[in-house]
């Protein structure tokens, strides 16, 4: 009888022990998703004169126009020996700001008449036809009304004439930007950058506002840069685009991190740069 008992509490034993070890598998790690290029919502969407865009829209200043019925570290002084930058006047070691426009070899434009190379297509505008000639005349300006206390307007106007536009072409495109000359930083088009620029200690945001009006055979286009009153280093660009281009400006998210014109598709040969004072 007592044999029977202890070979029951043995086997209940032997059962509890084998429950005891059952679950215990590791959890799986939480898997991230991956977002690519171009496929993050908020980037730029590409400009076409003939689409109206919402207030604020986001756009990477792209026109249309169709003709009408067509580093080393610095070394360190030795211990105990007094370094002789410090005895420099605080004032006279303060550095020069540094110069984006001068540091990529960018020349400046002077305002008035400029022959432009366009992109010219039939009917859509993937039905790329040619390369043309066209002319731009660019006056800019600036003003504090309409402007809120502390900032200013800076306006280029372009008045680009297309008469030069083969027959076998219906409509063309340019791209239109802007950007800081000290940094190279882009201002986003039609929409505001935070903390574009600095000035002193500060940072400030610049917003960017375009308009355009078609007559053929020219198109005037308005690109207006609200920025602090005290600023003056507005750059305004003006080009040549392409499906190709717009495709490759539209991989990147403006809203996530400041861009310099070198990381855009519109740098390089192809454009003209200007600035309210031509310098």
């Amino acid at each position: 009888m007592k044999r029977k008992m202890l070979m029951r509490m043995l086997a209940a034993a032997l059962s509890a022990s084998l429950l005891a070890g059952c679950g215990n598998t590791a959890k799986p790690a939480d898997s991230g998703s991956v977002v690519t290029a171009g496929e993050e919502e908020g980037t730029d969407a590409a400009e076409e004169a003939d689409v109206e865009e919402e207030p604020d829209s986001e756009e990477s200043e792209e026109a249309d126009v169709e003709e009408p019925g067509a580093g080393n570290e610095p070394e360190e002084a030795d211990a105990g020996q007094k370094s002789e930058e410090s005895e420099v006047p605080e004032d006279e070691t303060e550095l020069e700001p540094v110069n984006w426009l001068e540091e990529h070899g960018i020349a400046i434009t002077p305002q008035g008449d400029w022959p432009v190379n366009l992109y010219g297509y039939d009917s859509y505008v993937e039905d790329y036809v040619c390369d043309f000639e066209a002319g731009v005349n660019v006056a800019i300006s600036e003003t504090i009304e309409g402007a809120d206390e502390g900032l200013k307007k800076v306006t280029a106007v372009y008045t680009v004439d297309m008469s030069n536009m083969p027959e076998e072409v219906t409509g063309c495109r340019w791209n239109t930007s802007s950007f800081d000359r000290y940094t190279g930083t882009y201002f986003r088009g039609n929409a505001k950058t935070k903390d574009a620029v600095r000035i002193g200690d500060e940072y400030y945001d610049i917003r960017t506002e375009y308009e355009q009006e078609n007559n053929w055979p020219l198109s005037i286009v308005t690109y207006t840069v609200t920025c602090p009153a005290d600023y003056d280093g507005t750059v305004f660009q003006f080009g040549y685009t392409s499906p190709e281009k717009g495709e490759e400006y539209d991989k990147n998210d403006y809203t996530a991190r400041l861009y310099t014109m070198d990381e855009l598709p519109y740098y390089g040969e192809g454009y003209l740069r200007f600035t309210l004072t031509d310098e």
